[in-house]
């Protein structure tokens, strides 16, 4: 069984490390042939518009995320989750974002950018956010009964916690500095459930 990527994959994973690397202005169709490898125009046999390539990196991303969430729930299925051990599960997703994933975090800053001037692009990422969020609420409900309510509000502390580590290299933290600020922000929800 071949498990080489497709042709599409190849293109997609250049795109979004395009996007990550380079930001808006230096995703084209031909900075992607050459980060792919690919010989010039196969970007664009592939997606014939710049809106299309976004929308392939705004999918991979979206795919990608879902993937980090659901191996993140997966770990909860047959146990209680404890305040403890949900921050530290939220920290170790900060940590590998704004690490180990750096240029597909930059990727998806830049796709939001993007989305502020593009109404489609916008509602497109309006329905996927919404998904997260429903997510979230399901999530903290498991760990207090109300707390779902609070889904938007983590939702945008991890934001913010990944954006620092990303953006901010003087002022980053340490992974227990992040696991304890988690920890005291779902205890606070908690609280107001």
């Amino acid at each position: 069984m071949n498990s080489a990527p497709s042709r599409t994959d190849r293109v997609t994973r250049a795109a979004v490390e395009v996007l990550g690397l380079k930001g808006a202005a230096g995703l084209t169709h031909r900075a992607v042939d050459r980060h792919a490898g690919l010989p010039e125009g196969s970007t664009s046999n592939l997606f014939r518009t710049r809106d299309a390539l976004v929308g392939a990196v705004c999918r991979f991303l979206t795919e990608h995320d879902l993937t980090t969430l659901a191996k993140a729930e997966s770990r909860f299925d047959a146990v209680p989750i404890t305040h403890a051990d949900a921050a530290a599960e939220l920290a170790r997703i900060i940590t590998r974002w704004s690490d180990q994933e750096a240029v597909l975090t930059a990727a998806r800053l830049e796709i939001f950018l993007i989305a502020r001037r593009d109404p489609r692009l916008a509602a497109q990422l309006d329905q996927v956010r919404r998904n997260f969020r429903d997510r979230a609420g399901e999530w903290l409900e498991r760990l207090e009964p109300g707390a779902g309510r609070h889904a938007a509000f983590l939702m945008a502390v991890i934001e913010g916690l990944t954006a620092n580590q990303l953006l901010h290299a003087s002022n980053r933290m340490g992974g227990e500095e992040i696991t304890s600020s988690l920890e005291s922000t779902l205890r606070s929800v908690m609280t107001n459930a």
